[in-house]
């Protein structure tokens, strides 16, 4: 159950922070702030599609694939929690990724599209911009995959 709460915990801190911050550019963010001169900067923006603009004004569609995607990355957690085959080193990758969705799904809910404030490049090369939950899912998914790769089988361990 430890690992339950620990999920939880990682999710709840994803949700509230990009929350806040989503929340906080809208209101604070009238134009462009530099922050690493224009390789980095805080630039209010709004995506009605799903990563980096894919699907754009896709109507309905990005929130029904989300909330598909949600769902069933929830109903595999529950069933390898029960079962007891979730490894503890995965809580807080797996928290990252579900509160990153969440987070973006819930802001798309409200008007059909989410917030997005982050903005990296170079002169007119730019990122996409992005917001927190999009950063959770990636680094989230890059811990994930760390872990699983780091992760040796019974085989591995009678070899060494």
């Amino acid at each position: 159950m430890k690992t339950g709460l620990r999920i939880l915990a990682t999710f709840i801190i994803a949700l509230l922070l990009d929350g806040l911050t989503k929340a906080w550019a809208e209101q604070a963010l009238t134009s462009p702030i530099p922050i690493l001169g224009q390789t980095f900067r805080l630039t209010l923006g709004f995506n009605t599609g799903v990563a980096f603009g894919l699907f754009a004004n896709g109507g309905t569609f990005p929130i029904i694939v989300t909330g598909i995607i949600i769902s069933g990355l929830v109903i595999w957690l529950v069933g390898v929690l029960r079962r007891g085959e979730f490894p503890s080193a995965m809580h807080i990758p797996i928290g990252m990724i579900l509160g990153g969705a969440v987070a973006n799904f819930a802001d798309r809910l409200a008007d059909g599209r989410v917030t997005d404030f982050l903005d990296f490049g170079f002169s007119t090369v730019r990122w996409p911009t992005f917001n927190l939950a999009d950063s959770f899912i990636v680094v989230g998914t890059a811990i994930l995959m760390w872990t699983i790769l780091s992760i040796k089988s019974p085989d591995q361990e009678q070899q060494a």
